[in-house]
């Protein structure tokens, strides 16, 4: 069965509101929201005590601040307490996971980077109280076995197959998945791609929609959710649609 489209697609802050506040970092989360966003994009790792942690990079190296006492290394490699003590632009400290979990107030499209990761993020939403706004998050990978971990995991967490193209292929592999929705990248979306991903019966929700150009063909395509690094520019634009 198709799924039946939203009038108006769901607005992600992806890694926040990175337009206007340093990417994945709590002051992002909280400015997306503030901007429109209906749902956080958020990228997650395993330091090396296996604390699940908010950053997209493998390491800390490109987000660093100047002025941090700590400037570089890979998250694998340190400890949480040595995360700690990383600051990022701004003054901003490397958010958990569970501390984004505890002060979300809407629900999480939450990356998984590397495959590891996956019962760890499982085993924290299935923990989450039924009325947090995070227990109906998304897990979102580009590693099919990171979903399946999720599924075994937490099996009432939806989760969505990243891809950077969708292809008959993509599309199987998503279904086999159990996977809700797959998210491809917007530069190469096409309506005939987009209208075999609803045939299939799986949400759309393509990444990362910047320009007016890419929101043209994602609002073309009838996408369900909209990624952006600027959730407020894309609620100015759908207001103007609506």
């Amino acid at each position: 069965m198709t799924p039946k489209r939203p009038a108006r697609p769901a607005i992600v802050g992806h890694r926040g509101a990175i337009a206007h506040a340093p990417e994945n970092t709590l002051a992002a989360f909280r400015r997306a929201i503030e901007d429109g966003a209906q749902l956080l994009e958020c990228d997650v790792h395993l330091s090396a005590d296996d604390e699940v942690v908010v950053m997209h990079d493998e390491t800390i190296d490109r987000t660093a601040a100047a002025d941090s006492p700590r400037r570089s290394g890979a998250i694998g490699e340190l400890t949480r307490a040595e995360l700690d003590t990383v600051l990022l632009e701004d003054g901003e400290k490397v958010p958990s996971l569970a501390e984004l979990l505890e002060t979300t107030t809407v629900p999480l499209f939450i990356e998984v980077k590397v495959a590891g990761a996956g019962e760890a993020v499982a085993g924290q939403l299935a923990a989450l109280p039924e009325d947090s706004p995070a227990k109906v998050s998304t897990v979102i990978s580009f590693h099919a076995e990171a979903l399946e971990a999720i599924r075994r995991g937490s099996p009432g967490t939806p989760v969505s197959y990243l891809v950077e193209q969708i292809t008959e292929q993509t599309i199987r592999t998503a279904k086999d998945l159990g996977a809700a929705g797959i998210g491809p990248a917007i530069d190469g979306l096409a309506l005939r791609a987009a209208r075999a991903v609803h045939e299939a019966g799986l949400r759309l929700n393509p990444w990362t929609v910047n320009t007016a150009v890419q929101l043209e063909v994602a609002l073309a395509c009838g996408v369900d959710t909209i990624t952006t690094d600027d959730p407020a520019w894309v609620q100015r634009e759908l207001d103007v649609r609506s």
